[in-house]
């Protein structure tokens, strides 16, 4: 968007759904920084909408983590990488549970995995296991001086084990491997009192548009 202007907006919009929409997407969502709340009116006439949808809540947190998460290792969690079409099933029926999403098909989830398996996809997915069974998951995108974290989510009945925590340790420790020690993330209402025991700093509130397609 050049000036942020309606008519940019809508043509942004346009695009963005076009791109979506070639991908087989039916959600589109826009976070809009305080600084950016002005092209808000201009999203909505567009047809997108603040407010919470499965998945997104209209309010999220912006968050920093510039040091080790507080805590001790947790112990009987194994959090791993996701590199298999298992773990990857397996998380994100996770992600659906969690967040109140609707199913997916097969047919979608074996082709966002091939999208997620792809060598230009800037990010991972992590699965935590109690017992064997995937009970969390998460996942990283990594930039240039940092890891962005989205869906950290976990089972109703895994949670207060020290789940979400264990996965932030694990992306905190790749992203110290690929020398980017730094960890940025937009939580939720549920997630920033987690993080925020961790260590993260608030920055600043996040509108969160949804754009249905």
């Amino acid at each position: 968007m050049r000036d942020g202007g309606p008519a940019d907006v809508a043509a942004t919009v346009t695009a963005a759904r076009a791109a979506g929409r070639e991908r087989g997407k039916t959600i589109l969502a826009w976070w809009v920084p305080p600084d950016q709340d002005h092209v808000a009116p201009a999203l909505e006439a567009a047809g997108l909408v603040n407010q919470d949808t499965p998945g997104f809540e209209a309010i999220e947190n912006a968050l920093a983590l510039l040091g080790p998460p507080r805590g001790d290792s947790v112990d009987g969690v194994e959090v791993r990488m996701v590199e298999t079409w298992e773990d990857f099933r397996d998380g994100s029926h996770v992600v659906e549970t969690a967040f109140g999403m609707p199913p997916v098909t097969e047919e979608e989830l074996r082709a966002r995995y091939r999208d997620y398996r792809h060598p230009d996809t800037p990010g991972r997915a992590f699965v935590a296991l109690i017992d064997g069974r995937v009970v969390g998951t998460s996942y990283a995108v990594f930039g240039d001086v940092g890891v962005n974290l989205f869906g950290g989510s976990v089972l109703p009945d895994a949670r207060g084990q020290g789940v979400y925590r264990a996965l932030v340790r694990a992306r905190w420790d790749a992203a110290a491997a690929r020398g980017t020690p730094a960890l940025t993330v937009q939580a939720g209402r549920m997630s920033r009192p987690i993080c925020e025991q961790l260590g993260f700093v608030f920055i600043a509130p996040v509108r969160v548009f949804v754009d249905l397609l």
